[in-house]
């Protein structure tokens, strides 16, 4: 199963802080020890919260910029098991043997209202780390207790930061005129496997793969150490080593940059591959968003016996779009159904290099589009190229479903609240 997107979107420089939180309203102000030692609150630190008659932890990912004593900042808050997340504008002073800062105001999501905290935190220093630890109280909710850590370049915290799971995408060959669906899975301790799908020759293959991270959260390295499975025996696949630059954006986290690699089962020069690039992502779903995704997912895995993964959003002017689906890469005789919201759009629809073209009115803020294979061509997975365009701009999505997974893509209407 895979889903790619190609959407040019605006990336918010400003840093975010992740709080993962209880579904009750939650407080947020900090307070920092100053740093006496002269060491710079600037730069991301990780860490937890627990609330006082909860057993649930809140892990946070926060990044500080220090001018003077002011400090700034912006905290993204998302809960354990991810279904609920908030950002905020955080503002701060190192002010004598403390620092202060407070949630300025709360960005997202508009409801609920979780409240704003404050807390006191005093500061240890380590070889290999910064830690600030302390209490904290805010008016209208429970105290807790908060630790955070900041740590040396030479000790490489990627997986307290890096998003692990499936990030969904397209990667580019500079001698090639079509595109490969790209699926990059991250497990902890640095293993992982992509899945590639050819729009032109080669079928679909699995490799197994390495990955490191620096300890500044903003660069990922994949390494491809061998094809693990293959749709096309005869097939040579490229084995690519990358280095991805991660961005955290209004509705998902990205990674994108240049790859390169030689051919599997040879190690001399004339192996080498054409170079091309490569983008992945991954959503950042609200809470009423993971409400949406998993009230359908539940009933479609009751009704048809498949998974769901929702690998993108897009987000549209209004209510009134018009879609299109066309096979993207070779026709192959990929049949397909589409749901919207649980409902049939298309009924064991031949996908067909002209496409297909029908209005769409939305019926709610988030809405799921779900591509359900009726049966997975020549070259499996189904793949199926959706355009979404609202009357401004168009994007579109490739979603690739098989026979026990399906792929979908989150449509959401813009609000103003």
């Amino acid at each position: 199963m895979c889903s790619t997107k190609v959407l040019r979107a605006g990336y918010r420089s400003a840093a975010l802080f992740k709080i993962l939180q209880r579904p009750l309203a939650f407080c947020y102000w900090i307070v920092w020890a100053a740093t006496t030692t002269g060491q710079s609150l600037s730069g991301q630190w990780q860490g937890y919260s627990i609330q006082e008659g909860t057993a649930q932890p809140f892990y946070y990912e926060v990044t500080l910029s220090q001018q003077a004593d002011a400090l700034q900042g912006v905290a993204h808050v998302r809960s354990t098991d991810g279904r609920l997340q908030a950002s905020f504008t955080l503002a701060g002073v190192v002010k004598a043997d403390k620092v202060i800062l407070q949630d300025v105001a709360q960005n997202t999501p508009t409801q609920p209202r979780w409240c704003l905290k404050y807390a006191m935190l005093n500061l240890y220093e380590h070889p290999d780390s910064l830690l600030l630890e302390g209490t904290w109280t805010a008016q209208g909710c429970k105290p807790g207790y908060l630790r955070l850590a900041k740590f040396a370049p030479a000790k490489s915290v990627a997986e307290a930061w890096l998003p692990l799971g499936q990030w969904s995408g397209y990667l580019s060959q500079s001698d090639r005129p079509y595109g490969f669906s790209y699926q990059l899975y991250l497990s902890a301790g640095g293993s992982g496997f992509s899945q590639i799908i050819s729009e032109g020759h080669g079928g679909s293959a699995r490799h197994a793969l390495q990955w490191t991270a620096d300890s500044a959260g903003q660069m990922l390295r994949i390494k491809e150490v061998e094809v693990t499975e293959r749709s096309d025996p005869q097939w040579k696949w490229c084995l690519k080593q990358a280095d991805l630059t991660l961005l955290r954006e209004d509705l998902h986290w990205t990674l994108k940059g240049a790859w390169e690699g030689y051919i599997e089962g040879r190690g001399d020069k004339a192996s080498r591959c054409a170079p091309g690039t490569l983008f992945l992502e991954k959503p950042m779903l609200s809470p009423p968003m993971t409400q949406v995704m998993e009230n359908q997912a539940n009933t479609y895995l009751a009704e048809q016996g498949r998974k769901v993964h929702v690998g993108h959003i897009i987000q549209v002017a209004g209510p009134q779009i018009r879609l299109r689906v066309w096979d993207n890469g070779v026709v192959d005789g990929d049949v397909a159904t589409l749901f919207l919201n649980g409902k049939q759009l298309l009924h064991r629809h031949r996908v067909t290099k002209s496409g297909y073209t029908l209005p769409v009115k939305l019926s709610q803020t988030d809405n799921i589009l779900l591509l359900h294979a009726e049966s997975i061509g020549s070259v499996p997975p189904n793949t199926v190229a959706v355009s979404v365009f609202d009357g401004k701009k168009e994007q579109v999505v490739v979603l690739c479903s098989n026979l026990q997974e399906s792929g979908a893509v989150l449509i959401r209407t813009f609000r103003v609240e």
